[in-house]
């Protein structure tokens, strides 16, 4: 438990550090451009590949905090015995094979990925596009590293 604890200690320090980076990266492309009309495709696909991680990695954390979205018309009627089963049966049935079948489906895409070193295809762009897609796997481990969590919790 402390060691998943201290990933998710870890996860929610990179989160806020892409947050600031992507912030930073935008300020200068918009003073760039419309100040010196310099454009760059690798800073807008930075910031773009830094808002896919922040949301990719960041959902993780919205299921440590419980902010993520939920239906609370039913359960807002129920007692916290009911909703502690109904939260175990959620996470157990519906969460833990979502990652499977994430990490499944995206295992051909991601191997091609990396075989070609797959990059940009805008003249000037990053090439590290498999590492991006490599997120998604990261996205799935850690949901699945954050359900696990939850589960022993609920001891």
């Amino acid at each position: 438990m402390k060691f998943l604890n201290q990933i998710n200690y870890v996860i929610e320090y990179i989160v806020i550090k892409f947050f600031y980076v992507m912030f930073f990266t935008v300020l200068i492309n918009i003073i760039l451009r419309y100040i010196f009309n310099i454009n760059f495709i690798f800073m807008q696909e930075l910031v773009m590949y830094m808002h896919a991680f922040i949301f990719l990695i960041g959902v993780s954390i919205c299921l440590k905090e419980d902010s993520h979205v939920r239906i609370d018309i039913i359960s807002n009627k129920l007692n916290d015995r009911h909703r502690k089963i109904i939260e175990i049966i959620g996470l157990t049935f519906l969460i833990i094979p979502f990652c499977i079948f994430v990490i499944y489906e995206s295992s051909s895409m991601i191997t091609r990925s990396w075989i070609m070193s797959e990059s940009s295809g805008e003249p000037g762009g990053l090439p590290f596009v498999y590492i991006l897609k490599s997120s998604i796997y990261l996205f799935s481990l850690l949901i699945f590293i954050q359900t696990v969590n939850k589960l022993f919790g609920y001891k």
